[in-house]
């Protein structure tokens, strides 16, 4: 029982730093393929950066991608 409980334990301090916090003025793509990007807007103001990202959105249509800001 307490093997399990601290493989458990490893397990989650080993994967918890993988988990990737999503940070504010980032826009982030995901695309089909799997691939994503993070385009870095944060010297923008929030509507330039709206903006950007909105045309990010639509050129990762072409290839069944999408982007969100993070707010």
């Amino acid at each position: 029982m307490k093997t399990r409980l601290l493989l458990i334990l490893i397990a989650a301090v080993t994967l918890l730093p993988a988990c990737k916090k999503k940070k504010e003025g980032i826009c982030y793509c995901k695309y089909l393929s799997g691939d994503k990007t993070e385009y870095d807007l944060r010297d923008l103001n929030r509507t330039n950066a709206l903006d950007s990202c909105r045309t990010l959105d639509r050129n990762a249509e072409a290839f069944a991608g999408s982007c969100k800001l993070k707010d």
